[in-house]
């Protein structure tokens, strides 16, 4: 590769360095100082910088509509705004000419208002803007397209305007590529040669630019036209070695650096203020358990975070209906593809559903309701109220963190002062004041994430969505952000979509489980979970989850082998199911008393619906069936072994163990075969199963 870059460079270079041995240096400063040639140079500098600002004026919007727009024939545009990359510039001249030239397209009406184009200065700068546009708007599409629409989005949801979004996100996202572009359009402009004689003419001060005095020089002085190559040559190393002297913002540099030279992260020990212990007054307690203290220390006040929202959604074979009560948090959890991330864009208005309705508050969000009167409502999501916390943080890496926190109440209005001092208050909220003048690439994950939170509540929303919070944190970081997300969403309306049960336990009020883009459950955490009716949520909290029918006091399971539950339990057996304010029962890990929704299993009628739930740690698996009359024991095929940490699970059709890897490995050759699978009878929960 070495090499083949070095005859590469040689390939380039060795013509200039063949051209600057033949100048003719002792004549050097008289031939490139003459009249002609002083009047060529400006003219080309004057007017290479119009045709720069043209490029960029037309430019950014022509690429703005080719990387987020989508329409027919897109295609066919772009292949034209890209035409004069490949097209012989005499070609381009030409098309010029009869465009605004005296007998051209446009030309007959602009000679009637006494505007005389062609031939003129004018005509310089269309000719190099028409060549040198392409290379702006191929360098800013592809950096748009690359950035994607993330940052765009989540700016939005925090309550900026499209304009708002454009000028403080968008812009500076793609600032580095906006000045490379514009480098690539001046150097095509200076070095135009073709369309511009063509269209313009080679008029000495008035359009005959350093390429043509060169071109007309080579004819009649070939030292002076070798002199002026040189002077151009000079000229555009510089103008491109400055745009290019910082290597972009201030905030691109930092973060290329950053990223370089890092040397914490967040698989070791988390910073001080990930390490937060729970304090002396509670503030790191149970979900909404601090006192009336420590939740007024919250910026925001308590009724602006609190909005009833209703969600009716249909959009990519999702159908959905959710209500949230004012103040509640619902977490939604569900295998990859149920429709959770759709929810979620419709709610925050990034996705446009097919049908539906949904409301926060009093204020409509949108209504699509084909049997509605009258014209659809569909509010932008900078109207909304909504806050979206994605799975990264996604803070926007030109702002400091500062400024981040304060992006949102500034673009709801609020004067520079005031948002500064708002977002300070919030970032004491999430323990990262110290934080406040770094840059996001200077943050681990755990402190990023921290400030998302600040930023996402700091605009005030109605409803906070949470978008799997913890999922892209190390497991050493993960603990304290939950913390401080049970503190700082206390009383507030939340829905969050995870894919963890410590997050549902920790953080909501209420749990929805959704399958194949529908409800199938909901209930509070220990309804849904502790006694699950799905195999998504008993797989989700850890529990074999078996479904049967209530026949002569037992539980039936109505297969091949007949197996039962219950045989010598008695009334007793049958009402275990859920646990009592009194705690767990002596007996094993589920106590007696009512099931879920108040109900017990002396309420399921004879051939009722019941499930019983049993921890994968409690079931043993042996060759030969065990002998002890107090274990239920089901004999199975046993389907494979999978490692999980430091247990293996293996499992059957109907039952899994987490065995210790030695039992495994005896178990190994037994793969494929029947074996017995069995767990004590006070080890797994019954209850009646819950109607949907």
């Amino acid at each position: 590769m070495v090499v083949v870059a070095a005859l590469g460079g040689a390939f380039v270079l060795l013509p200039l360095v063949a051209m600057v041995l033949r100048v003719d240096w002792p004549r050097f400063v008289p031939l490139v100082t003459s009249e002609s040639s002083v009047d060529a140079l400006l003219l080309s500098l004057r007017t290479s910088v119009s045709a720069t600002v043209l490029c960029i004026v037309f430019g950014v919007p022509m690429a703005l509509v080719l990387a987020r727009a989508r329409f027919r024939g897109q295609q066919v545009l772009r292949a034209l705004v890209l035409l004069p990359l490949v097209l012989p510039p005499v070609v381009g001249g030409i098309a010029l000419l009869y465009t605004y030239g005296r007998r051209g397209l446009l030309g007959g009406t602009f000679e009637v208002l006494g505007v005389e184009i062609a031939f003129s200065t004018t005509a310089v700068v269309i000719a190099q803007t028409f060549v040198a546009l392409p290379f702006l708007v191929l360098s800013l599409e592809g950096a748009l397209r690359t950035v994607g629409t993330r940052y765009e989005q989540v700016a939005a949801t925090l309550g900026a305007r499209p304009t708002t979004v454009l000028r403080r996100v968008t812009l500076p996202l793609v600032l580095p590529a906006v000045l490379s572009g514009a480098v690539l359009s001046f150097a095509r402009a200076l070095g135009e040669f073709g369309a511009t004689l063509t269209f313009a003419g080679s008029l000495q001060g008035t359009t005959r630019t350093l390429p043509l005095e060169i071109y007309l020089q080579r004819e009649t002085d070939p030292d002076t036209a070798v002199a002026l190559s040189l002077v151009l040559v000079v000229v555009a190393v510089v103008i491109v070695a400055v745009a290019h002297r910082t290597g972009g913002p201030a905030w691109a540099r930092t973060t290329r650096a950053s990223s370089a030279s890092r040397v914490s992260s967040d698989s070791a020990a988390p910073p001080a203020a990930d390490r937060r212990e729970p304090s002396a007054s509670g503030r790191e307690t149970g979900r909404g358990s601090g006192s009336e203290a420590d939740r007024s220390t919250h910026p925001v006040p308590a009724a602006a975070a609190r909005a009833s929202i209703e969600l009716r959604v249909e959009a990519r074979d999702v159908e959905l209906s959710l209500e949230i009560a004012a103040g509640e948090t619902v977490a939604v959890l569900g295998p990859n593809g149920a429709g959770k991330s759709t929810l979620l864009d419709v709610a925050a208005g990034l996705v446009h559903p097919d049908r539906g309705r949904g409301t926060l508050d009093d204020a409509v969000l949108f209504d699509l309701r084909r049997d509605r009167g009258g014209r659809p409502v569909w509010r932008a999501p900078h109207l909304r109220r909504v806050s979206l916390l994605a799975q990264q943080a996604l803070l926007f890496p030109h702002l400091t963190v500062l400024e981040n926190v304060a992006f949102g109440p500034r673009s709801a209005g609020a004067g520079a002062e005031e948002a500064r001092v708002l977002a300070r208050r919030w970032l004491a909220e999430v323990d990262a004041t110290a934080l406040a003048e770094r840059r996001p690439a200077d943050l681990s994950g755990g402190q990023a994430q921290r400030v998302a939170v600040a930023r996402a509540l700091a605009s005030d929303p109605g409803l906070l969505l949470l978008d799997e919070p913890m999922a892209a944190l190390d497991v050493a970081v993960a603990p304290a952000l939950r913390r401080v997300l049970r503190r700082v969403l206390a009383g507030r309306s939340v829905l969050i979509v995870t894919h963890d049960v410590l997050d549902a336990y920790t953080l909501a009020d209420r749990v929805v489980i959704v399958e194949g883009g529908r409800v199938v459950d909901v209930g509070t955490p220990s309804e849904v979970l502790d006694r699950p009716r799905s195999v998504f949520a008993a797989e989700l909290a850890g529990l074999n989850l078996v479904s049967g029918v209530r026949r002569d006091g037992e539980v039936r399971v109505d297969d091949a082998t007949g197996f039962r539950l219950g045989a010598g339990l008695g009334s007793a057996g049958l009402r275990a199911g859920g646990p009592t304010a009194g705690g767990p029962p002596a007996g094993g890990p589920f106590a007696e008393g009512p099931a879920a929704g108040g109900e017990t299993l002396a309420d399921v009628t004879e051939g009722g619906a019941v499930s019983f739930a049993v921890p994968p740690a409690l079931v043993t698996v042996t060759v030969e069936r065990p002998g002890d009359p107090s274990l239920e024991s089901v004999r199975r095929e046993l389907l494979d072994l999978e490692p999980r940490g430091d247990v293996v699970r293996a499992r059957s059709e109907l039952l899994s163990a987490d065995l210790s890897p030695r039992l495994a490995a005896e178990l190994d050759e037994r793969v494929g075969e029947p074996v017995w699978f069995s767990f004590a009878r006070d080890a797994a929960a019954v209850y009646p199963t819950r109607s949907s």
